[in-house]
């Protein structure tokens, strides 16, 4: 076990397992590194990789990885599509330091220090994809969650790209209402992926926001995600439209964006039921 102290004083280490390493921040397991090839253990990570490869599927050659771990996704993202050209940004520089020393990344990625807003709105040549999947002591930092956050990532994406945000929110998942309406208001197409219970507001759980000026590849992802246990849904912005209406939140600015709350253990609220606008069939 190899361990660096963060600049927050909290201790990172990589712990072996059977099936590899996981990153361990403050006693959570944070991100797993697998065979190469082998499903992610983390659910928004399975999640996250279908709606990179589908979206990736055009051709797609260059992504932008905001926030690094252990750079799990990157890891699969290049086994399954060598030629794709990968630079990681990670705010912590023991992390990277760790992640370098102790698990190499592969040919085609590259892991820097930086500020992941910072070098998204600095992005001088546009990439296929963004993946946003930043964290500090559980929360979304607020600076990523902002209506200016998101025209940047727009404005750094090829024309079609496609944007892949790893969230999270529990009940009465007002957090969630507002990024939805958010991204909304910058992208012509925005889908969700996560599990019924996070969405009848039963648990916290991870929640992965798609965004997209072209429509999205829903089918096909639903396809690779099928058989997750638990079920996981895939939705449109029709099914979305009245969920995020019920409380009808205005898009989030960086002068109003608060970090998203931190993980709750709530006790298991009953039997899930999703919110009467979720429920409706998707419309053309």
């Amino acid at each position: 076990m190899t361990s660096r102290r963060l600049s927050s004083g909290r201790e990172a280490r990589l712990e072996p397992v059977d099936d590899g390493l996981v990153l361990v921040i403050d006693g959570i397991e944070q991100s797993h590194i697998g065979a190469p090839g082998a499903a992610p253990r983390h659910a928004s990570a399975r999640w996250m990789l279908a709606a990179a490869l589908e979206c990736l599927a055009g051709g797609g050659r260059r992504a932008l990885h905001l926030g690094g771990g252990a750079a799990t996704l990157p890891r699969l993202l290049q086994h399954a599509l060598p030629d794709l050209d990968q630079r990681v940004v990670e705010l912590e520089p023991a992390l990277a330091e760790l992640v370098r020393a102790e698990a190499p990344l592969p040919d085609g990625v590259e892991l820097e220090v930086g500020d992941g807003r910072a070098v998204l709105e600095a992005l001088t040549e546009p990439v296929s994809i963004v993946l946003s999947d930043v964290f500090g002591g559980g929360s979304v930092p607020a600076p990523f969650t902002s209506i200016e956050f998101y025209r940047a990532a727009r404005a750094a994406l090829e024309p079609g790209g496609a944007l892949l945000v790893n969230s999270a929110d529990g009940p009465p998942l007002a957090f969630l209402r507002a990024q939805l309406a958010t991204v909304r208001a910058v992208f012509a197409h925005v889908s969700l992926i996560s599990t019924g219970s996070t969405l009848a507001g039963a648990r916290f759980g991870n929640v992965v926001l798609l965004a997209s000026d072209a429509p999205l590849p829903l089918d096909a992802i639903r396809e690779r995600l099928l058989g997750e246990a638990p079920p996981v849904a895939v939705l449109p912005w029709s099914r979305l439209e009245r969920f995020v209406a019920d409380t009808a939140p205005e898009p989030v600015t960086d002068a109003t964006a608060v970090d998203s709350a931190p993980p709750t253990r709530s006790a298991y609220l009953g039997p899930a039921a999703l919110p009467p606008s979720l429920l409706e069939r998707d419309r053309d």
